[in-house]
């Protein structure tokens, strides 16, 4: 379609009719480039801009500002969420931390504490080097006669007030009676357990057997060691009662020791002495009576004694024939008898 150079000039100038303008519009739609002979520097200067309507001005103003704070508030509303959002994790963090720092605090408190308490406690060892029984003190009151060759261990202080000792070898206990903390006795994987009582336990290093012998009130033998593979058993022990354990073949027998102390003392009534150490003399009687003989050696170091002691009398007879015979003084003392010059 050609259009005239006046027809265009007339379009760029705004004189045409709206026939012209369609006319025109069609054909520089078609055209890649605008000749440069169709509108000269000066004419495109004193070319006025086409003007809108008002009405269509404020329809395209309204779509637009839409458009536009749509975008601003959103871009308002998505700063304001990410702000509530790192606000939000801010304080779950300082909340979560308030809630653990009370126990964290505490349990380093008690690490602290349970440190101080380790530190605190120290192993006492007592070995009998001697060949006759010695007699010892434990913290709470309770006596341990010790046999030659036995050794005794326990913590100073008890642990957690529990009244613990721990036995290689062979020694009689005298109980002190305390309800509340049980006197427990740990022997070759073997646990006894008393509130007051007195018993006597065997259990030597090399030998297959433990023994444990009650004497007055009332003990709980029971085995607490895995790793030896024991057979599982709890046994309740009344006065004159013995349990032995046998560790070659992995079992546990309980008998009435009043009937084997029966026979051992029908079969041995009386003990001849023939110039015999006076300190022999009082290493057999302690082993007889169970009972502690304290004495100076260099007092009786000179002293033999020759006769006979029927053991139907009671030690503290014995004890005092012996002392007058030999010019000594015999005193009862809380752990048994003292003999001194």
């Amino acid at each position: 379609m050609n259009v005239s150079d006046e027809l265009l000039d007339k379009y760029f100038k705004g004189t045409c009719s709206p026939e012209e303008r369609l006319q025109v519009s069609g054909y520089l739609r078609d055209l890649d480039d605008l000749p440069d002979h169709l509108l000269s520097k000066a004419d495109w200067d004193e070319t006025t801009d086409a003007g809108i309507a008002e009405v269509k001005s404020g329809e395209m103003f309204k779509v637009i500002k839409k458009q536009t704070l749509a975008k601003v508030y959103r871009l308002k509303w998505i700063k304001i969420s990410s702000a509530a959002a790192v606000v939000l994790a801010v304080l779950l963090i300082a909340l979560f931390n308030w809630k653990n720092t009370p126990a964290d605090l505490n349990l380093a408190k008690n690490k602290i504490s349970n440190a101080k308490d380790l530190n605190a406690i120290s192993w006492k060892s007592i070995t009998n080097y001697t060949e006759n029984n010695q007699s010892f003190t434990l913290p709470d009151s309770s006596t341990v006669n010790i046999f030659p060759g036995a050794e005794l261990r326990y913590a100073v202080p008890f642990v957690k007030n529990k009244r613990e000792v721990y036995l290689n070898g062979k020694s009689f206990f005298q109980v002190a009676k305390d309800s509340k903390h049980p006197f427990v006795v740990y022997a070759k994987g073997i646990s006894t357990t008393a509130l007051g009582t007195s018993f006597t336990i065997t259990a030597l290093g090399k030998s297959k057997f433990i023994k444990v012998q009650l004497h007055t009130g009332k003990v709980l033998v029971k085995n607490v060691d895995s790793t030896h593979h024991i057979s599982p058993f709890n046994e309740v022990l009344l006065p004159g009662k013995e349990l032995v354990y046998n560790s070659q073949i992995n079992r546990v027998r309980v008998s009435d020791s009043r009937s084997l102390f029966a026979r051992k003392e029908n079969a041995v009534k009386e003990l001849n002495f023939t110039q015999e150490p006076l300190v022999d003399v009082f290493h057999k009687l302690e082993k007889y009576y169970h009972v502690k003989i304290a004495y100076d050696r260099a007092d009786i170091a000179e002293m033999s004694f020759t006769g006979s002691l029927k053991l139907t009398q009671s030690i503290a007879s014995i004890l005092e024939e012996i002392a007058e015979l030999n010019k000594l003084n015999q005193t009862k003392t809380a752990e048994g008898y003292l003999i001194r010059k």
